[in-house]
């Protein structure tokens, strides 16, 4: 009875920690998400630029998962490619290494445990804060105050296992000075930190075992290298579900830090002399014989750890990258027109989601223009096998554009179960809104595609005027599409909707203008009634899709 007691006191202390971090971490992420972006939009100019990038986004909002997330969707955009993302990786590893110097420097000491509930007293108020700011701090300090109740709640339950717990005493008999004792315990934690999804949870563990002499030092760093590899685990089988950029990322990250371990491994003795040294000359004692200075020794191993990896692999990105595309080849178009371009992933991170999905929409756009480019070359083909053939790909692509549109809806309701601001709703609900859109374009462009089939069946034909009159409008939607995909590809709160506008205006007055002409000819007895009706519904058609283009911009105006 009291083993099971043990286990769920411990599994409670790691809840706690965990559910700290947690909140701590995406109440930094609402209050910073629009800074970030802007930090990440300075990084595909060099390498350095990438590295530094990763390492600010990780130090401020201490969770890799929001790197990865921002990272795929750079990649994919085209406005960082795949070397660039590597660097990003290696400085967002070496970031979420302070979280763990600030456990040891501050987490381990008792006081820490006691200015928790303080703690929680100053930030509990603003949680129910009108003013969105203020409801978030309120959240990182009540994250930060579970996290080191967490801590100390470790730090008690280790200080009191070795009176009755087999299992502490199994363990420390067990952890003796050979390398494949060292081995076995890299093993397990990479195990566990693929299980349980969180390398902070199980480093911290390692820090508090080894301060209360539990382990060795050795075998805490063994400990911290796979953790190290295991949370890159967790990343790639979230990965299967996302398309196959964000699966080189997510395996870039894993061949990056399995590449470090194994440089570790073979100069393991010296490495840890090096930590050693480092954590004697900051504290004044050495890890590897004293255990109160295991804390801050294994922070300097993680970090050095991550610097050193970072070094030595950054001269060989280039090749990184090929070699994870290599291993993860490009899918043949057919195929990629079947999955998102940019969200997909599980790697959620509240406010930030927000770039995926936009990009997503600027993709989905250019899809919708590409469908519509079929249609001109529909109402000129002659050959009958081609344009079959052209109908048949409209097919495909409104049916595809009925896929994308539900997987970002899925994706986006997702979203909707995380807490986000009010401005992240309102963001949420204006990509559902474009996305309907968009849908709707690609039924337009359906329906126009069955006139056309319908008039080529029936050997219909157009006059000179009719089709001259056809292709004025299809140029003015082609321009439509110009300016909306420019103004989803800028930031929202800069995009003017002037030429929106006059575009619409233009092709209402084309619409009044033909439709006024076929009414005036149908009246002729020599005006063929069965070209005018498909002739009218085409012109309907287009203009239907010049409203969904509008409306569009509607949404993008309302996020100013």
């Amino acid at each position: 009875m009291e083993y099971i007691f043990d286990f769920l006191s411990l599994l409670g202390a790691i809840g706690l920690f965990l559910y700290g971090m947690k909140l701590m971490s995406e109440g930094l992420q609402k209050i910073t998400g629009n800074k970030l972006r802007a930090v990440l939009n300075l990084m595909a100019s060099s390498r350095f630029k990438a590295i530094s990038g990763g390492f600010l986004i990780a130090a401020i909002v201490q969770a890799s998962s929001v790197v990865s997330v921002i990272t795929v969707s750079f990649v994919n955009s085209g406005m960082l490619s795949l070397s660039e993302s590597i660097g990003v990786i290696m400085g967002a590893n070496i970031g979420a290494t302070l979280k763990i110097w600030l456990i040891s420097a501050f987490g381990l000491n008792t006081g820490m445990g006691i200015i928790a509930l303080p703690l929680i007293g100053l930030a509990f108020p603003l949680l129910f804060s009108k003013n969105n700011l203020r409801k978030c701090w309120g959240e990182v300090g009540i994250g930060i105050a579970l996290l080191f109740a967490g801590i100390d709640f470790l730090n008690f339950l280790f200080l009191n296992f070795h009176h009755y717990s087999f299992i502490i005493t199994t363990l420390i008999d067990f952890s003796g000075n050979g390398f494949g004792t060292i081995i076995l315990f890299f093993c397990l934690s990479l195990i566990i930190t693929a299980l349980i999804r969180s390398s902070s949870a199980v480093i911290v563990l390692a820090i508090v075992m080894c301060s209360n002499k539990y382990l060795s030092f050795e075998i805490g760093a063994a400990i911290i290298l796979g953790a190290n590899i295991g949370t890159t685990v967790t990343a790639n089988i979230a990965a299967l579900a996302a398309n196959v950029f964000g699966k080189r990322t997510a395996l870039s990250n894993t061949l990056i830090n399995i590449t470090g371990v194994i440089l570790v491994f073979a100069f393991f003795k010296i490495f840890l002399n090096v930590t050693d040294f480092i954590t004697e000359s900051i504290q004044g004692n050495h890890p590897l014989s004293e255990y109160i200075a295991m804390p801050l020794g294994l922070a300097v191993f993680h970090t050095l750890f991550n610097i050193t990896n970072t070094i030595i692999l950054a001269g060989f990105i280039p090749l990184i990258a090929k070699l994870t595309e290599s291993i993860i080849p490009t899918k043949s178009k057919a195929d990629e027109a079947y999955t998102l371009k940019y969200i997909g992933s599980q790697f959620s991170s509240s406010e930030l989601t927000f770039l995926e999905a936009k990009k997503e929409i600027v993709s989905y756009s250019r899809r919708g223009r590409k469908i519509f480019s079929l249609i001109p070359e529909m109402l000129i083909e002659k050959d009958e096998k081609k344009f079959a053939g052209l109908f048949e790909k409209v097919k495909i692509q409104e049916d595809m554009m009925d896929r994308v549109e539900e997987e970002i809806n899925k994706y986006l309701n997702q979203i909707y179960q995380g807490e986000l601001s009010e401005k992240g709703l309102k963001k949420v609900k204006s990509i559902q809104r474009m996305a309907k859109e968009l849908e709707n374009i690609g039924d337009s462009t359906f329906h126009m595609a069955k006139s056309l089939n319908r008039k080529k069946k029936e050997n219909i034909s157009f006059t000179d005027e009719q089709r001259e009159n056809l292709k004025k409008m299809y140029d003015l939607l082609y321009k439509a599409f110009d300016v909306l995909i420019e103004n989803l590809e800028n930031d929202y709160d800069k995009v003017s909707i002037n030429k929106a506008q006059l575009l619409e205006l233009r092709i209402d007055k084309l619409r009044n203008d033909m439709m006024k002409e076929h009414f005036e000819m149908a009246a002729s007895p020599e005006y063929d009634n069965k070209s005018g009706v498909i002739y009218a519904d085409l012109i309907s058609a287009s203009e239907k899709m010049a409203d969904h283009i509008y409306n569009i911009h509607e949404a993008i105006s309302g996020l100013k």
